[in-house]
């Protein structure tokens, strides 16, 4: 996906402005309708997800399971507040983060889109609180609906990750249209920079913390992790580096009944990386904007859902900010450009948010042990 969206940024520069306005109105339009259909497939989709994510993990409740999944909100929260601190200090250095003046107004050339039928925060109240009601109740039927449900949320994800390059395409169009595009993947450099140093400073810490604050562990550990964190960025899937990491956690923890079931469980809900990299964004396309930053309110609103969403996010390409993005939308009133454009900017970043959440994954077996493996082992 991050290839496909350089290819499309590299034919809108070099055959965007050769285009008939006809043809960038129309694509515009398609690209509006598109994102309807995205945002009317949601809710189904983190329903689905969540319904048998927390179906799951209450079907096997124990000890395990249940401070697992607090360990990973928490976690998630703190890496969500990281990137809230990161992105409030670009928002407020004077950088040159500003939006050209638009030089022309592009109106699509229809105006189609469908209703949205169910809030996402219903969907995902009604997945978890489903999930968690059925989980008692072992039946064929509920292993029918949960298996039903599990191959709905697939197909539609499918649907979705086949609509997105052209989703985008309208945008990136509109945007070098107005004359904006250029400019911005300019300006986004110094965001690219500073969201690297800011995960780099963050897992070092979280690797320290879960080591006892001993620095030559710490590096051994992520030497450890260093072939997970290589098939991670080279195949932008957590799911495809999962053995590399198991192995990795076995050395780093000597547990290996633990280190399993941790790192099966938190593979795709414990995700340091999109934390981080999509609080960022946020900040960086709200002063963009001259829109004005959250109040504490606001953000903690939305990070309370944005960590509840993290558990329906599915093990494809962009699978975080899919889920993300209607959140987002609601709570900082991004328009369909802001979307687009937090939407590339994520996919760009993709493999570094997969190789920050395989490498959180690590340190979140080691402090898991430090806290309760003895437990477990008595």
């Amino acid at each position: 996906m991050p290839f496909l969206l350089l290819l499309l940024i590299a034919f809108v520069f070099i055959f965007g402005k050769s285009l008939p306005h006809g043809l960038f109105q129309f694509l515009l339009a398609i690209s509006i309708t598109l994102k309807s259909v995205i945002v009317f497939l949601m809710p189904f989709v983190i329903f689905s997800l969540l319904f048998c994510t927390f179906h799951h993990m209450g079907a096997n409740a124990s000890l395990i399971i249940g401070f697992t999944f607090l360990m990973v909100c928490i976690s998630n929260f703190f890496a969500t507040f990281a990137g809230h601190f990161v992105g409030r200090a670009i928002y407020m250095v004077p950088w040159d983060l500003s939006i050209p003046a638009v030089g022309r107004e592009l109106a699509p050339a229809f105006d189609f889109q469908l209703p949205k039928l169910i809030p996402n925060a219903w969907a995902m109240a009604a997945g978890i609180i489903g999930g968690i009601s059925t989980a008692k109740l072992p039946s064929n039927k509920t292993i029918q609906i949960t298996s039903l449900l599990d191959r709905l949320a697939r197909q539609l994800l499918r649907i979705i990750l086949a609509i997105i390059p052209m989703f985008l395409l309208g945008f990136l169009l509109k945007m070098q249209y107005n004359g904006q595009l250029i400019l911005l993947v300019r300006q986004y450099v110094s965001v690219v920079a500073v969201i690297l140093c800011a995960l780099s400073a963050y897992l070092f810490l979280f690797y320290w913390i879960a080591n006892g604050y001993n620095f030559r562990r710490t590096l051994a550990a992520l030497r450890n992790m260093f072939p997970a964190v290589v098939c991670a960025f080279g195949s932008m899937s957590s799911a495809a580096a999962l053995p590399y990491s198991l192995a990795a956690a076995e050395k780093n923890t000597a547990n290996k009944p633990l280190a399993r079931s941790i790192v099966s469980m938190t593979t795709n809900i414990h995700l340091v990386g999109d934390c981080i990299i999509d609080t960022v964004l946020i900040y960086a396309i709200l002063r963009s904007y001259h829109l004005p930053g959250p109040s504490m309110t606001l953000f903690l609103t939305f990070a309370f859902q944005f960590v509840l969403a993290k558990f329906s996010v599915a093990a494809v390409p962009g699978g975080g900010i899919i889920v993300a993005l209607p959140i987002i939308e609601r709570a900082f009133g991004f328009s369909g450009t802001m979307a687009s454009l937090i939407f590339s900017m994520y996919l760009i970043l993709d493999p570094f948010a997969t190789t920050a959440n395989v490498l959180g994954n690590g340190a979140f077996v080691q402090l898991t042990d430090r806290l309760i493996g003895a437990k477990l082992k008595k």
